[in-house]
């Protein structure tokens, strides 16, 4: 009997280590995919930023309103920032930040060089409004998404400011629009 019982103890002794086993590997790739996602987000948001800031400083000097360039003031000013937090984080995470735009933005960033007065004011507010849609959603699917608590909280600070851009935005395009 005591046999049986030490053959039954070894059993269980097996089958947990196993069930350990099995779930020290689920989270260590629990935390690669949200590792993964921090990165994906921090080069998403990072190109964000980059594309804010490229085409605030145009607003500053190409807008013909004072709404426009204000809000081009804004942008710089707002996402050079978070921008800088972007850096931060990444760097602490060994995460590689693109220092290009993808060709969509690069090809708007290039039309708005073109433009002037009015039509820049325009195409500006129009860019503004789409791209900060886009860049609340990649916030809002990150915050779901993402469980690092740094970045959790950078997103959650970050939200209501893009928000806000959104809704500057959105003014913005209708007083031009109206022009």
């Amino acid at each position: 009997m005591k046999n049986n019982n030490v053959w039954m103890l070894l059993w269980a002794l097996m089958v947990s280590c196993t069930v350990l086993s099995s779930c020290s590997d689920d989270d260590d790739d629990a935390m690669d995919q949200d590792k993964t996602r921090v990165a994906a987000f921090l080069q998403s948001a990072a190109q964000s930023d980059m594309f804010e800031i490229m085409t605030g400083t145009m607003a500053q000097e190409q807008g013909m309103t004072d709404d426009v360039q204000m809000f081009g003031e804004m942008l710089v000013e707002d996402h050079t920032m978070t921008a800088g937090q972007i850096m931060e984080m990444a760097d602490e995470r060994d995460v590689n930040l693109p220092t290009t735009l993808p060709a969509a933005k690069m090809t708007i960033v290039n039309r708005l060089d073109s433009e002037s007065g009015i039509t820049f004011d325009k195409d500006f507010a129009n860019a503004q409004v789409q791209s900060h849609q886009e860049a609340i959603a990649l916030f809002e699917t990150a915050d779901q998404q993402i469980t690092d608590t740094e970045v959790q909280a950078f997103i959650d600070a970050t939200l209501p400011a893009l928000r806000m851009h959104l809704q500057h935005a959105q003014q913005v395009k209708a007083t031009v629009d109206g022009m």
